[in-house]
């Protein structure tokens, strides 16, 4: 639902890990408490106390800064952006994305609850496994964090890890959704859309007005009977600013629609689990003139899913299953520095931003099983992960010319040089002791080798501003390679050599904005998106000759850059108390990328299947998005936003329908808010009946409507309680994204339902 805020609420519409890791995580920690209090506690001067919370009534602007990467209103871009600010995490109270974006149109996140085992199924371990936006998810929707890729998506057998549990919610001062091609702004991933999270800065916490503001948060989610704990500290003076954050979360497994809670895979309820989720976020700002500002961001995360798997007893593949274990540890540290330089009177540029930055993350996933028989082994365990240490940065440059004409130039490089590696281990054993010889022996082996990714682009777009018309084309230049690394691990289980790969794309785009009058702004854009490879698709593989059907993967060093062309028209319009949009758009998608597809091989040992990654035909995408918002008295309001898709993919001359596609959805809201006092809103979401799939074997979910009712008072400035209960009339219901390859016969299908009739509740306390 497109995000529009209001005057005094500022709310929209709208496996384990090494023991080295927990050592260098404490570290980093450590230096940023330290960073944090001498800075603070050398450079406090006191600030007059100031009242942050306006006082006003009608709509207010809405301003996005992916659209452009420059800070702009919304009602004058040529494309369409959805911006969810941090209000809307106060209010409604998300433990995850998929939470954050449930009432978002066109946007979906797939989760589904674990049902995996440590050797074969890889169900539900994927977690939060990405966004979809207008029909496309995974990796070809880019995801970032204060600019900086998230890591990319990746599965292998038991293994998926996905792209939406590497960051948390309680740190966003604003999420923005850019739908369509992102490539023009951003490069490879943005074939679809751009997802970009803010993290809050030390003037978001300073809200009462005070030089220092310390602040503390509890809350409770049903769904997961987690308890959550936020607390927070922000100082500043004359030069500097600083603050400390953390999130800090634990609870169980997400409710799902089932209610069989046996010991078997006829479980519908899920899995009994136990997560752990520590966030922390450390910023010091310079500011060493009006000119010169610097900027030092330290994040560090650490979530545990610890997973007790009743559902593979009597699973057909494992007839003597005894215990079964799982366990994730998710892990994402970053240190950034950034400089920003403003001098209106420059004549070359009035404005130039700068940074650097280190990522590592690290997804690590155990898995344990037990067996009654003694024939080869009775117990096995296997730990799979997939690691990114990421060194980036980026230069961009803003210039104001003209006078009767005006160019907005925005105009810079990005860069970035990835390790991306993985590594499969385990052990299998007879009675407690390690099988070392036979085709029962584990040998530890990599899927793909370890790989040096390298992303460069240059990028320059012109707002071009005639009377009521601005013209904003922009061009691109991205190149990638991969250069792999073979060593005795990979080549256990691949004999072909990795083969390196490079490329580069030309991204360009074209908006137009006719400002004919605010309620009445047409505006329309044709860009271009592409997608590079990645290092696992090109060179990764794994055999199994001992498997029931022998099979072999090879990597495909052919593949092509996924591309797209996409073309949006639409109009919008804003006055005090009314603000809408309506656009329609064109996406052809060209060389998709497939996974694991058959492309050879009769089952046997010595012809076993070949799988590979393999460039597919195009895809077609149309649809139609609105969305409104009409404030039809003093602190009352009522918004609706509404999406429809279709889209077909087309191989060999056959065209079917992707799969991908979300069914229509609607949804609307009725709000009440007295700003800085009380408020509450009712929503309603409507979804149609998922009636084009390209496998009438698959289960196709019943259309459904749920609605949930939030609520929030302030008892003062520095006391806050919100409020929340979600699918109020407790209807069964299943999300397209979750189901959609489950068997239109399974017996289990409520275990990917969703929740039943749960609630949320926070305090908070500023002082």
């Amino acid at each position: 639902m497109l995000a529009i805020p209001r005057a005094g609420s500022g709310r929209p519409s709208g496996g384990y890990c090494l023991p080295f890791h927990h050592s260098r995580r404490l570290i980093s920690l450590s230096v940023a408490r330290a960073l944090l209090g001498l800075t603070l506690g050398s450079s406090l001067a006191l600030v007059p106390d100031q009242d942050a919370h306006a006082q006003g009534a009608g709509l207010m602007k809405e301003v996005t800064i992916t659209a452009t990467r420059t800070e702009q209103d919304v009602h004058d871009v040529a494309s369409t952006v959805t911006v969810i600010p941090a209000s809307q995490v106060e209010e409604e109270m998300p433990t995850d994305i998929k939470d954050l974006l449930r009432h978002e149109t066109g946007i979906s996140v797939r989760s589904q609850t674990n049902r995996a085992s440590a050797a074969f199924y890889s169900t539900g371990r994927g977690g939060n496994e990405g966004i979809n936006v207008r029909g496309l998810e995974g990796n070809q929707v880019l995801l970032q964090s204060d600019g900086v890729r998230l890591p990319l998506g990746y599965s292998s057998g038991p293994y998926a890890a996905g792209r939406g549990d590497y960051i948390d919610v309680e740190a966003f001062k604003r999420a923005e959704i850019l739908r369509g091609p992102a490539s023009t702004q951003f490069g490879s991933d943005g074939l679809a859309g751009a997802v970009s999270f803010m993290t809050k800065d030390p003037a978001d916490l300073l809200t009462l007005g005070k030089s220092t503001q310390a602040a503390i948060k509890l809350g409770y989610n049903s769904v997961d009977e987690s308890w959550s704990l936020v607390p927070s500290f922000a100082a500043r003076g004359e030069m500097f600013e600083g603050m400390f954050l953390a999130s800090l979360r634990r609870g169980h497994a997400a409710q799902t629609a089932g209610d069989n809670a046996a010991h078997d895979n006829t479980r519908t309820e899920p899995n009994p689990q136990d997560n752990k989720s520590d966030y922390m976020l450390a910023k010091v700002v310079l500011k060493a003139s009006p000119r010169h500002r610097f900027k030092l961001t330290l994040e560090d995360l650490d979530r545990e899913n610890d997973t007790t798997i009743y559902t593979l007893f009597k699973d057909p593949m494992y007839p003597t299953t005894t215990d079964v274990k799982a366990r994730d540890d998710i892990t994402r540290e970053l240190a950034k520095v950034d400089y920003e330089y403003t001098n209106g009177d420059n004549p070359w540029f009035q404005r130039a931003q700068a940074s650097l930055y280190r990522q590592e993350s690290k997804n690590s996933q155990w898995g344990y099983e037990a067996r009654s028989n003694t024939s080869a082994w009775n117990s096995r365990e296997r730990t799979t992960w997939y690691q990114e240490e990421m060194l980036g940065g980026n230069v961009q440059f803003e210039s104001h010319l003209g006078q009767d004409v005006t160019h907005r130039l925005v105009y810079g490089v990005d860069f970035s040089r990835s390790e991306v590696s993985s590594l499969k281990e385990g052990a299998n054993y007879l009675n407690g002791n390690l099988v070392t010889t036979g085709s029962s022996a584990f040998v530890t082996n990599r899927s793909f080798p370890n790989t040096d990714y390298n992303l460069f682009g240059a990028f320059i777009q012109d707002e071009i501003g005639i009377g009521r018309l601005s013209l904003i084309p922009g061009l691109r230049y991205d190149s990638f390679e991969l250069k792999p690394k073979a060593d005795r691990l990979y080549s256990l289980n691949n004999a072909v050599a990795p083969a390196s790969l490079e490329d580069q794309a030309l991204s360009p785009k074209l908006g137009v904005v006719w400002k004919q009058d605010p309620m009445w702004n047409l505006f329309g854009q044709y860009s271009h998106g592409f997608r590079a490879p990645t290092p696992s698709q090109v060179n990764g593989g794994v055999t199994n000759l001992t498997a029931s059907t022998p099979y072999t993967s090879v990597g495909n060093p052919n593949l092509k850059s996924e591309t797209s062309k996409s073309l949006e028209l639409g109009v919008r319009g804003r006055s005090q108390t009314l603000r809408y949009s309506a656009s329609v758009f064109y996406s052809k998608y060209k060389d998709f990328i497939a996974s694991n597809v058959r492309v050879g091989g009769s089952g046997t040992v010595a012809d076993p299947v070949v799988y590979q990654s393999v460039n597919l035909g195009s895809v077609d995408i149309s649809g139609l998005e609105l969305s409104g918002e009409w404030a039809f008295a003093p602190h009352w309001s009522v918004m609706g936003s509404f999406a429809l898709a279709k889209g077909d993919q087309e191989a060999e001359g056959e065209k079917t329908p992707l799969d991908t596609i979300d069914p229509a959805k609607l949804v609307l809201a009725l709000r009440y808010d007295l700003a800085n006092r009380y408020g509450a809103q009712l929503t309603g979401t409507f979804v149609e009946r998922k009636r084009r799939r390209p496998d009438p074997s698959r289960y196709s979910p019943d259309g459904y409507q749920t609605f949930d009712l939030t609520a929030w008072y302030h008892f003062s400035r520095n006391a806050s309680v919100n409020l929340g209960i979600f699918n109020l009339f407790d209807r069964k219901y299943y999300e397209w994204a979750d189901v959609r390859d489950i068997a239109a016969s399974s017996s289990v299908l409520d275990a990917y339902g969703q929740p039943g009739r749960n609630f949320s509740a926070s305090f908070k306390y500023q002082f």
